[in-house]
C-alpha cells in the first residue's frame, strides 16, 4: 500500500498540521490541557476520574497534567465532602480566561482546516471518525453528538 493512501498515515499528517498550528497560536497550552479545561468548564465540579474519560486522557497522563494545571492557577481540586476519596475539579478565574482564549484558537485552527471541506464532507468525516472511535469502546454520549460550528 502506498503511504499516501494509508488512512492512518493521512490522519497522522492531518494531526501534525493541526498540532503545529495550535502550538503556533497558543504555545502555553497543550491540546490535552485544553481538553481538560473544556471538560471542567462544561461540567463544573466534575470528579477527577471522570474528567479523564470526558477528555479522552488516560489516568497516567491525567495524573501528571492536573497538578501542572493547578500549579499554574488554572484549576482547583477540592475533596468531596461526601466521599473524601474523590477530588472535584473547578476552573479558576484565570482558567476561565485562558479557556476563553483557547476556545478562540480552537475555533480558528479547526475552522481553517475544516474550511477545505464542504459542510456535507465535515459531517461525513465526523460520522466516520465517531464510528471508528465507538467501535473501540469509545464513550460518545448522546449529548456529544451535536457537532460544534467549527
Amino acid at each position: 500500500m502506498e503511504l499516501d493512501a494509508a488512512v492512518f498515515h493521512l490522519l497522522r499528517r492531518t494531526l501534525q498540521e493541526h498540532n503545529a498550528n495550535w502550538q503556533a497560536q497558543i504555545p502555553e497550552l497543550t491540546k490535552p490541557q485544553y481538553a481538560v479545561l473544556r471538560a471542567v468548564d462544561e461540567h463544573p465540579g466534575i470528579e477527577q476520574a471522570a474528567v479523564g474519560q470526558q477528555a479522552a486522557i488516560d489516568k497516567a497522563t491525567l495524573a501528571s497534567l492536573l497538578p501542572r494545571l493547578e500549579q499554574r492557577g488554572l484549576l482547583s481540586r477540592a475533596v468531596d465532602s461526601g466521599d473524601r476519596r474523590r477530588r472535584l475539579l473547578h476552573l479558576t478565574e484565570r482558567g476561565r480566561e485562558v479557556l476563553l482564549r483557547a476556545d478562540s484558537v480552537a475555533e480558528s485552527v479547526n475552522g481553517a482546516m475544516l474550511a477545505r471541506l464542504s459542510e456535507a464532507e465535515r459531517e461525513q468525516l465526523r460520522h466516520l471518525l465517531r464510528k471508528l472511535a465507538d467501535e473501540q469502546g469509545g464513550s460518545t454520549t448522546p449529548d456529544q453528538q451535536e457537532a460544534p460550528p467549527y
